[in-house]
Order: C-alpha cells, then sequence, then structure tokens
C-alpha cells in the first residue's frame, strides 16, 4: 500500500504533465483600443471610459489626447464599455465580444435643442487627472443661469470664482489686470492686439464652454500672468437645427418702467455632405437703451447697437483628417460712448469698431497614435471715435462739461499661428504623455489722434489748471512674438501606490523683439488622488513661473506729445507760474519682461448627499510690470516719465466650494472667496486727464476682499407642478469697489484707494415654464433681475472740493427679463 501510493505520485505528476503539453494553449486576452469621438469626428480627450463585465470590478481608464486609451479583459467574456465627459451626452457599446481590438465609442454634445428631450447627460464629479483649477460652465450652465440679461456673453464670467467683472465689463481672472488674462475662441487669442482687452465677442448661444483657470495651468498658455479664459463654440451635425432666444424686449425700473434692450439670437446649423461636412452660424444682435436718471431729460440716454456674428464649416477630408475654419465678425454703434452722471451726452463721444477674426485649424492622426493640431487665424480691429461739436472741454468738480477732447482712429492686427505635436503615451517608469509646441504672433497697430485743450474749473466756476497737447503725429507698432514649449503629463509606477500619483512637468521658451531676451519659464504640478478613494477625494499643487505679453498700450502713450500744463490763481485769470511741461517716454531696449510665480494648492472631497466641497488656495507674486515713473522725483507733477518695469502686483486668496448635482442636469452651486490685490503702483499715470500725485501702494481698483456667489434651478417643489416649471436664481454679493478722491486739479488728495463703494448685492430669481406647442417642447422664462432693488452704484463724486463729494450714482435698478426658448424636439 505504502509502496503503492510513492509510486503513484510520481505517476500523476508525469500524467498531468502530459495533459498539459497535450491540451492547446489559451490565448491570452486581446487588448482592446477605445477610441471615442464626437459626433463630427474629433477626438474627444479626457472622457471617462468604464469597461464592465460580469463578476468582475470595474476598469475605469481617460482618454488621451488622441482620444484613445486601451485595456485588457480580464476574461475571455461579453464586456460592455460607457463613456462620459462633461458638455456631451454619455455613450454606451453593450455585448461586445472578446477578440475585438477596437472599439468606437460617440458622445455627442449636448445640445440648446434637444432631440430628444430624455436623453442622459453626463455628470461632472471630481477628476484626478486634472491639474489645474479648471472650472468648465458646460451648455447647462450657458442656458440656465440667468446671468443679467443674457445679452453678453461676458456677464456670465463673473459666476465663476474668482472672475470679477469691472463697471467697463472687463472682467479680472485672480486679482489680474484684464489684459493679464488669455482669452481664447477655439483655441485663437481674442485679446485686442494693442489694449488686451477681451474686444471680440460671440452669441452666447454658439459657445459650447467656457473654462476659466488662475493657478497651475500649463505651459501651453504662454505670455499671460492672470490666467486663461477659454471659450469653445459649436458645430452643426448630421441634423438641421435652428433656435431663436431672447426676442421679447426687457424691461428696467428707473424713475418708473422703462425699455431696457432687445437682445434676439438665432443660431442654424446642419450638414453640408452628411457625415463628413457641417456648418454652424451663429448670430447675435443688441439694440439697448443705456438711461442716466442724474442727467436732464433731454440729454440722458445712449442707444446703441451691436452685434456679432460667427460662422463655421468642418470637413472631414478623411477619418484621420480634420479641417475647420470659422468667421467672426463684430460691429459696434454708439452715438453717446461713455454717458454716466459725470459725462452728459455733449462731452461722449461717437464710437464705431468693427473686427474680424477668421480661422482655421487642421488636426491630423499621425501613424502610431501620435497627433499634430495646426491653427492659424488673424485679428482685424478698426475702432474710432470723435466728440460732438467743438466747444472747450472742462472738468468741473461735479461733472464735464463741452465738447470731449479727444478724437482717434486705430488699427490693430494680429496674425497668430499655433501648433502642437501630442505623442503616443509612453512606458518609462510609468506612463508618459508628451506634448510639444510652437505660436508666433505677429502685431500691428496704427493711430491717429488729436487731443484739444482740457480746462479744470474749481467749484466757483475759476479756471485752475489748463491742459494744452502738441500736436501729435499719426504712429506704427509692431512686435512679434515666438514661443515654444514641452510638457510631459508623467503617471509614475504601475502598482496599486504608483497610479495614485499625475505629475505635470513643463517649460515654456519666450521671445519678442521689443523686449528682445529669451524667457525660461518652468513649471511643476501634481496631483495625489489615494487609489482607496480615487474619485472622491484629490489633492493638487503646483508652482510656475509665467511671463506676461509686452502690453503694447504702454508704449503708445509715448506718442501722445508734450503736455503743457498751466496752474492759476484763485482769480481763476492769472498764471501761478510758467507752463509745466511733461513728457511720456520710453526706452525699450531697457525694458524687460513682467514675470510672475505662482502657487497653488487645492482639495476636493465628495462629501455624503453627493455635494462636492472644494477648497482653492492661491498667491501669486507679480514683478517688473510696465509703469510710468517721473523722474523728476517722488513729488514732481511734470517733466519726464519715463516707461519702466516699476510696478508689483501680489495676489492672494482662499476658496470655498460646494456642488451638488441632481438628475436631469438640475444643479445648485455656492462659492465664498476671501481674496486681497494689491500693488506698489496704484496711480496710473496718463497723458491724457488722470490722477496727478506721487506714486502710492494700495489695492487694485477691482480688489473684493470678500464675494460670494451662488447659482443654480430646479424643479419646484410642488410635485403637480414638477414636470412644467423651473426655479432658477443667482446671488452675487461683494465688497465694494475702492476709489481714490482727487481734487479740483485733478490731484490725489490722501490715500489711494480709500474710498470704497457700497457692497454689490444682486439676487436675481425666475421662473421657467415649459410646455409643448405644435409638436415643440419650448420654455418660457422670466427673471426679476436685482429683486431686492439694491442700489449697486456705477459711479462716485471722488472730488474732494465738490459739495457732492462722496455721493455715489447710477443705480442698478430692477428689471424684468423674459425669454423663450425651444428646448426640443419630438
Amino acid at each position: 500500500m505504502c509502496l503503492l501510493d510513492r509510486a503513484g505520485l510520481p505517476l500523476a505528476a508525469l500524467l498531468l504533465a502530459l495533459l498539459a503539453v497535450a491540451a492547446p494553449a489559451q490565448a491570452p486576452p486581446t487588448p482592446v483600443t477605445v477610441n471615442v469621438v464626437d459626433e463630427n469626428g474629433v477626438a474627444v480627450d479626457g472622457a471617462q471610459v468604464t469597461a464592465t463585465a460580469p463578476g468582475l470590478a470595474p476598469q475605469r481608464l481617460r482618454t488621451d489626447f488622441a482620444g484613445t486609451c486601451v485595456f485588457t479583459p480580464r476574461q475571455a467574456a461579453p464586456f460592455a464599455l460607457h463613456a462620459e465627459k462633461p458638455g456631451f451626452y454619455a455613450g454606451d457599446a453593450q455585448g461586445l465580444q472578446p477578440g475585438q481590438s477596437a472599439v468606437r465609442l460617440v458622445l455627442a454634445h449636448e445640445q440648446m435643442v434637444r432631440e430628444e428631450v430624455n436623453v442622459t447627460a453626463s455628470q461632472p464629479g471630481i477628476d484626478p487627472q486634472q491639474i489645474s483649477d479648471r472650472m468648465t460652465m458646460n451648455t447647462p450652465e450657458i442656458v440656465n443661469i440667468p446671468y443679467q440679461t443674457s445679452r453678453d456673453i461676458r456677464y456670465l464670467l463673473p459666476f465663476f470664482p474668482g472672475v470679477i467683472q469691472d463697471s467697463t465689463l472687463q472682467v479680472h481672472v485672480a486679482g489680474a489686470e484684464t489684459w493679464e488674462t488669455l482669452d481664447t475662441l477655439d483655441g485663437f487669442d481674442i485679446r485686442s492686439p494693442v489694449s488686451g482687452s477681451l474686444s471680440l465677442r460671440v452669441s452666447a448661444d454658439a459657445v459650447r464652454s467656457i473654462d476659466s483657470e488662475s493657478t497651475r495651468y500649463p505651459v501651453e498658455y504662454g505670455r499671460a500672468t492672470g490666467g486663461v479664459l477659454a471659450f469653445t463654440t459649436g458645430m452643426g451635425d448630421n441634423k438641421f437645427r435652428f433656435n431663436a432666444t431672447n426676442f421679447i424686449p426687457s424691461y428696467r425700473e428707473l424713475n418708473g418702467i422703462r425699455f431696457d434692450k432687445f437682445v434676439p439670437r438665432f443660431t442654424f446649423s446642419g450638414p453640408i455632405v452628411r457625415s463628413r461636412a457641417w456648418w454652424y452660424d451663429g448670430v447675435e444682435m443688441n439694440y439697448g437703451n443705456i438711461y442716466i436718471p442724474e442727467l436732464p431729460a433731454n440729454a440722458n440716454t445712449d442707444t446703441l447697437i451691436r452685434g456679432s456674428n460667427l460662422f463655421k464649416v468642418q470637413e472631414n477630408l478623411t477619418p484621420a483628417n480634420i479641417l475647420t475654419a470659422g468667421l467672426l465678425y463684430n460691429n459696434y454703434h454708439s452715438p453717446y460712448d461713455g454717458i454716466s452722471a459725470l459725462t452728459p451726452q455733449a462731452s461722449t463721444v461717437k464710437r464705431n469698431t468693427i473686427a474680424w477674426l477668421p480661422y482655421a485649424r487642421d488636426q491630423q492622426s499621425l501613424a502610431g497614435g501620435a497627433l499634430l493640431d495646426v491653427g492659424i487665424g488673424y485679428v482685424r480691429i478698426r475702432d474710432g471715435f470723435e466728440p460732438h461739436g467743438n466747444t472747450p472741454y472742462a472738468i468741473t468738480p461735479e461733472i464735464a462739461e463741452g465738447s470731449n477732447f479727444q478724437s482717434q482712429t486705430g488699427r490693430s492686427q494680429r496674425l497668430e499661428g499655433n501648433a502642437a505635436l501630442y505623442l503616443a503615451p509612453r512606458q518609462w517608469f510609468g506612463r508618459h504623455d508628451l506634448r510639444l509646441g510652437v505660436d508666433v504672433d505677429r502685431v500691428a497697430y496704427n493711430q491717429q489722434q488729436t487731443y484739444n485743450p482740457v480746462s479744470y474749473l474749481r467749484e466757483d466756476g475759476t479756471l485752475d489748471r489748463r491742459s494744452v497737447f502738441a500736436a501729435a503725429p499719426p504712429f506704427a507698432l509692431h512686435n512679434l512674438e515666438t514661443g515654444a514649449y514641452i510638457e510631459d503629463r508623467w503617471q509614475p509606477g504601475n502598482g496599486r501606490q504608483g497610479r495614485a500619483w499625475l505629475l505635470e512637468p513643463g517649460v515654456r521658451f519666450d521671445w519678442d523683439e521689443i523686449v528682445r531676451r529669451m524667457l525660461i519659464a518652468p513649471r511643476l504640478a501634481a496631483v495625489y488622488a489615494p487609489p482607496a478613494d480615487r474619485n472622491k477625494t484629490k489633492i493638487s499643487a503646483g508652482v510656475g513661473v509665467y511671463y506676461e505679453h509686452t502690453q503694447l498700450e504702454y508704449i503708445t502713450q509715448t506718442f501722445a506729445g508734450i503736455r503743457y500744463d498751466t496752474y492759476y490763481l484763485p482769480d481763476g485769470i492769472t498764471p501761478a507760474g510758467p507752463a509745466q511741461e511733461t513728457e511720456f517716454t520710453a526706452t525699450e531696449s531697457a525694458l524687460r519682461a513682467p514675470r510672475a510665480v505662482n502657487a497653488g494648492l487645492g482639495v476636493e472631497r465628495m462629501l455624503p448627499g453627493s455635494i462636492q466641497a472644494g477648497v482653492n488656495l492661491m498667491l501669486r507674486r507679480t514683478t517688473d510690470l510696465f509703469a510710468f515713473a517721473n523722474q523728476g522725483g517722488a513729488a514732481a507733477l511734470a517733466g519726464d516719465y519715463q516707461l519702466a518695469n516699476a510696478r508689483r502686483d501680489r495676489y492672494s486668496s482662499e476658496e470655498f466650494d460646494l456642488r451638488r448635482y441632481f438628475a436631469q442636469d438640475y444643479t445648485l452651486y455656492l462659492s465664498y472667496t476671501h481674496s486681497s490685490a494689491r500693488t506698489n503702483s496704484a496711480l496710473d499715470y496718463l497723458p491724457t486727464p488722470s490722477p496727478l500725485g506721487a506714486q502710492q501702494s494700495g489695492p487694485l481698483a477691482w480688489d473684493t476682499p470678500h464675494r460670494v456667489i451662488s447659482w443654480g434651478w430646479l424643479p419646484v417643489p410642488f410635485a403637480r407642478l414638477r414636470r412644467r416649471w423651473d426655479l432658477v436664481y443667482l446671488l452675487d454679493w461683494h465688497s465694494g469697489f475702492p476709489y481714490t478722491a482727487i481734487d479740483a486739479a485733478g490731484q490725489v488728495a490722501g490715500a489711494v484707494g480709500a474710498g470704497r463703494f457700497p457692497y454689490h448685492v444682486d439676487f436675481s430669481p425666475g421662473l421657467e415654464w415649459k410646455f409643448h406647442f405644435h409638436g415643440q417642447y419650448w420654455g418660457l422664462r422670466g427673471v426679476m433681475e436685482n429683486a431686492t432693488d439694491a442700489a449697486n452704484p456705477l459711479v462716485v463724486n471722488n472730488n474732494v472740493d465738490s459739495p457732492q463729494f462722496g455721493v455715489f450714482s447710477e443705480p442698478e435698478g430692477r428689471a424684468f427679463t423674459a425669454r423663450i426658448r425651444l428646448i426640443g424636439t419630438r
């Protein structure tokens, strides 16, 4: 028995070995390449892909720059794929069989007009692959947030935390000057080539998404120290679509009920060749009535007319080669531009602006999984204004008088090109996604201007100061800007702990023909997402060097010529001395590029109740900013103002936000931001009328230490009405802006920024009724803007020599707006 057992053991082992050799070897599972594209065949990067199979835990993946990801099934059994990304409807592929090597998933963009009302949109959440503090507003936010009359997409931007809009409608991201923020449309810079302001506008209905980034943003964004605002616009598909919005005028309650504005918008889109070529057209018109209650009844309005049209086409030359072209046109006319409680009609200017942006982009998928993206665009802006008549211009302690002193015609242009090469993922101590890019801008500007004398009057009407300008000849400026960058997204290791980290090192190189110095800007950022809690917790941190573009508007001031200031004795007739000469000059070879060091830390966490919470801390130090400095010393009021790298800005912020998503796209959002925006050069000296005095440190003009914003849309709480009625609202509460006091001669009185406007409060609730009519699904919305009728003044009398010093004017008033839109078709 024992002998038999001992002999049987090696015999059994030998038998099993022979069976293993004889049996056919089981092939390992075939890796599956998943390609995610939109309805027009464009690669969708950053899509979350989930692979599921019976009895196994889901496998979670993310598409790369080329819209692909690869996974290996864990067993030879049928499997399913689910893909989603915010701004798209979710896509699924069911019943996929083992052995398939490639799967194509289509994610259709969310539409303002849905073909089927019950389609499911992707739900945003914590993305462990997102390193910057990027916040995105997609179609649901653009459509549903009841921002002011929905007439201008720029009115939506302040409902990003950290974005402030000033009284001129320009926005400031994270306490920066408006020209420090890079504004892009479909990847092209749409800032004014000279002033750097957000000058081009596009219909809100043409915008698919808006991204805001202020810290840890990647090296592809160059020559911008303040942050990024990126607009992405729509494209047609295989269905002909038409939408009309806002064809009901709005009214405002200011000294009675008054017509406010009429802002109709239309979009048209459809196929040129089905499944190959498409077109899109977004038209916006604006007829607005600006009413100033403080001015005389027969001269207290400005009727402005503006419009925009974005036309786009796309053709898939091959499945791997996609060509897109667009043309954006803007037109603006204001007969009394600049009207306010301090500037009556007679002292304003007639302004006309025309802007064009033709552009094209070619996207080519290369062998081996690489992607090449090349674009070219051309911004051209003509802006001109002239005064009403030629009566002498004077500034009194209360109001301007006479015809405006200035006329100007400027033509600016930017020819811009950019290219990016996205390499296929590489494995070396983990996964690497490399990206290389270059960009080139050619900027040109020419201007003609005339300046008439300016008189500064005392309260008793006597002359205090008179400024006379030498003839300013026409001039032209140009600049060539080049940049290159390389960036790696490195996910180290292959084990459980290694997948928790994502590192993003990068470096950028810039040069322009004015500064003529090679600028090297390294950046490093990282994300840690605990593997056991990967989609519920994320910690992000980063630090980087950012250089600013050469701001040509400062250099244009040096062509204003000499200003002669004469001061007068109290009789207003006798000069107090000879005329003082002032000139603004620049030595371009002595200038350096402004430089910022930006550090940020962010934490995101999913709380009970599906509440997404976030904390973001940011610190930015900007040095070598341009500023004019008087060479005669701090006390000098005249002389040579030399352009120098003398300004230093400091911004810090702590931001806390909560967000809750509900079924059917319903959302609630709440944010509080505490911030400080200060500078060592709070006075902005100009050759035209501007405050005079010794340079001081102080708050920037848009400094808002405290700010709360909230917005959302929900079904009404009554069961019988829930399917047909929605509640919408927005809330914006923030500290008032600072202002500086001056005297009758235009000299600073006291500390810069010592005064502040009252707290700004805007609460705007509304209701939307959804109904069917002629086989279509419609939404009729009414909103009460500024329902509490808070004053929210735009203007203050800052002249200490006026009895009205410190009086605020131009209240916002309460307004009622209505909107009807097409929601879906059956």
